[in-house]
């Protein structure tokens, strides 16, 4: 019931109490539905038959975080390693210098590629906990339902034209995206092809679905540039060049997404990409672009005023302490600590995390560790040199409904995107928080929700 609810914080924002006679909206929805597209059918995450409302205030916040972080990311190489072959090698390639020559080559292309920021809300505003960088970044299926979700709330449906929650089509921004930098890249086509390396997808019918969906989507926004084109899949080994086109048999191809975390560029797609011939999102610089250790260099950039001031102050104010976990001395709230005794000391308010990783795997958090547990997970990182500290960032608790429909505390992970210049709006992961276990992720249980920006 949501008639009692008088918490400030709850997932409806400020107008909960414009939605209190909803008391028949299911819990989750029913992803079978015929509105939602086939491929998303028996969807495998349950999903919230609730929206999130955010403000205006949150969604600039957002906005400025999505487009500036990854841009931020980007000058990492340059102005914390000084392009150096060797540091970066060591640090980012276990020591492999000749592909990190291959890396820096196809990073200093510069070209834009797709983010998604994991974030947490906590009483000092939004906190980054990570970025996930690439083709493969997930979270923009919970918009094939919001038709599905607003048809639960009259509250939702466009009155007089006007759209009081506007929902932000992250799909379709990434496809206006995509065609953009294929343009910028390769130059303007009348036909424009993509191919999709989905070797990471076992099920073939999944598979098949998957590219119907893209495809058709993919062509929608082509036909508003008057130009033809489509997507395709197959063996990625099966491109060949052609007279200096990258092809899949007849058909030249302009742009190449990657779907899965294994990169495999080949000989024939790295000289197309060198020659301007395809747009190539996942090279292989991404993999120090994706690098969790990232924050830490940001801070640490940042502390000495690398960046212009208010890119400084973005970075102190919004990611959390961070630090790659070495037998070092570190300093935490302006004290002087080494770092292993640090972690050992005040478990309750870290989190270790590996370095290149995802859907919450290998991931420790203090607080909802066991002494024991805690000090394996140190030695791990110690061991490996690949695992980052993060100052543990507890997210606020928002009412909202749980499996019974009972409205109950939540934390909440908002996974939020940005496309070069342009913010592709933000979902979230909610886990109740009398079963939470620190790691939030839908991989791991938690409940998505589609989030509407209200407008006034």
């Amino acid at each position: 019931m949501i008639e009692n609810i008088t918490e400030e914080y709850t997932i409806l924002s400020e107008k909960f109490l414009e939605f209190k006679n909803n008391n028949d909206v299911p819990a989750r929805i029913n992803t079978n539905d015929d509105s939602v597209p086939d491929v998303f059918k028996n969807y495998k995450f349950p999903v919230s038959g609730w929206p999130t409302l955010i403000n205006k205030q949150m969604t600039d916040e957002l906005t400025v975080l999505s487009v500036k972080i990854p841009k931020l990311l980007k000058q990492i190489p340059s102005l914390y390693f000084n392009d150096d072959i060797n540091k970066l090698a060591d640090f980012y390639f276990g020591g492999d210098e000749t592909l990190t020559e291959f890396a820096m080559i196809c990073h200093k292309k510069d070209i834009e590629i797709g983010c998604r920021l994991d974030l947490t809300f906590t009483e000092d505003g939004f906190k980054v906990l990570e970025a996930n960088i690439g083709s493969s970044i997930g979270g923009w299926q919970i918009q094939s339902f919001e038709s599905l979700i607003r048809n639960n709330h009259p509250e939702l449906i466009n009155k007089d034209k006007v759209c009081n929650y506007k929902g932000r089509n992250t799909l379709q921004i990434y496809m206006k995206f995509l065609i953009e930098q294929i343009n910028k890249q390769v130059g303007e086509n009348s036909i424009i092809n993509i191919f999709m390396e989905m070797s990471g997808i076992e099920d073939e019918f999944e598979k098949q679905q998957s590219l119907i969906f893209f495809d058709d989507l993919f062509k929608q926004e082509l036909a508003n540039y008057g130009v033809k084109g489509g997507a395709y899949t197959g063996d990625i080994n099966s491109l060949v060049l052609v007279d200096g086109n990258l092809c899949l048999g007849d058909k030249i191809i302009q742009g190449l997404i990657i779907l899965t975390m294994d990169m495999n560029v080949t000989p024939a797609i790295f000289r197309a990409f060198m020659m301007d011939k395809i747009y190539l999102p996942d090279h292989l610089g991404l993999k120090m672009l994706g690098d969790k250790r990232n924050l830490s260099i940001l801070l640490e950039l940042a502390q000495a005023e690398k960046f212009s001031p208010e890119e400084n102050v973005l970075i102190l104010k919004n990611i959390p302490w961070t630090s790659f976990i070495e037998n070092k001395k570190v300093f935490f709230k302006d004290k002087e600590y080494s770092l292993p005794y640090l972690l050992k000391t005040y478990k309750d308010k870290f989190v270790i995390k590996v370095a290149i990783g995802s859907q919450g795997k290998d991931v420790f958090i203090g607080k909802f560790s066991s002494g024991k547990e805690w000090e394996e997970a140190i030695e791990i990182a110690l061991k490996n040199n690949a695992f980052i500290a993060q100052e543990f960032s507890d997210s606020l608790d928002f009412l909202a409904p749980n499996g019974q429909n009972e409205w109950t505390s939540h934390k909440l992970i908002w996974g939020a995107f940005g496309f070069g210049d342009c913010y592709g709006g933000v979902w979230v992961r909610m886990s109740e928080e009398r079963t939470d276990v620190g790691v939030i992720n839908s991989a791991t249980g938690a409940v998505e929700a589609i989030v509407f920006e209200i407008a006034n």
